[in-house]
């Protein structure tokens, strides 16, 4: 799977652009089968008991080898050599399921807000596993809004925000089950609750960065996230220089 020069434009522009399918349906199929397995109620939640908890999974892919292998699929890392270039670590994923009732929000922030630091540009995708839109807790972006560079952040409880957001500009990002989206983590984007009583929105959230990237507070080196792409030639197996610690 390649972008096309409209996409990447559209990426580079407003900050996000819909990839449209990449995987197979016996692919999305094992996505599926492992993602429900491990994002669960009973595992790990998030949000609030008044508007309702959501399932939430950090780093699906140290749990569950099929999911490791998604993490260098050949349409992946194309993407990922389009828009961060031909030397490229994994960085995070994680597993976010608005179940039906769930109506904690997830409200106005950039994905580099919840790392500490001067944490660089990375890529996200988000691969929707279900139909998603505003009514089952989609998402909403401001786009180009990555153009103004980190935004600073407060915390609230376990989510980062960026406060008196003006959101008069955003726009639903929707998507197919199937789908994935792919935006920058200086995009301005929160995803509402879903107020639906039969509709998951369950969405597999995994990050890419340039393999020379540097917290620009600590200068440390992200080399305890594994290289997946060496002057354009994937990297079999991955590997990192230092062990990463999930806490």
């Amino acid at each position: 799977m390649t972008l096309s020069p409209e996409q990447v434009d559209e990426f580079r522009e407003n900050g996000f652009v819909n990839a449209g399918r990449l995987f197979t349906n016996d692919e999305l199929e094992t996505i599926g089968r492992e993602y429900d397995r491990l994002v669960t109620f009973e595992a790990q939640t998030l949000g609030n008991e008044k508007d309702g908890v959501y399932p939430y999974r950090a780093m699906l892919n140290f749990r569950s080898p099929a999911l490791a292998k998604i993490l260098t699929h050949p349409a992946m890392l194309e993407i990922a050599r389009q828009l961060v270039g031909p030397d490229v670590r994994f960085f995070w994923d994680q597993g976010i399921n608005k179940a039906p009732g769930s109506g904690s929000p997830i409200p106005w922030h950039q994905d580099n807000g919840y790392h500490s630091g001067g944490c660089p540009e990375f890529l996200t995708t988000w691969l929707a596993l279900d139909d998603s839109r505003l009514e089952n807790g989609g998402l909403q972006v401001l786009p180009g809004s990555h153009k103004r560079g980190h935004r600073e952040h407060a915390l609230e409880t376990v989510h980062y925000y960026v406060p008196d957001v003006d959101a008069r500009d955003a726009v639903e990002l929707p998507a197919r089950a199937g789908d994935t989206l792919v935006f920058s983590t200086l995009l301005l984007h929160q995803t509402v609750g879903n107020h639906t009583s039969d509709r998951q929105r369950r969405a597999w959230v995994i990050q890419y960065g340039p393999a020379d990237a540097k917290n620009f507070t600590t200068d440390e080196p992200y080399d305890d996230r594994p290289w997946v792409l060496r002057d354009g030639t994937p990297v079999d197996p991955p590997y990192a220089e230092r062990r990463f610690q999930l806490s």
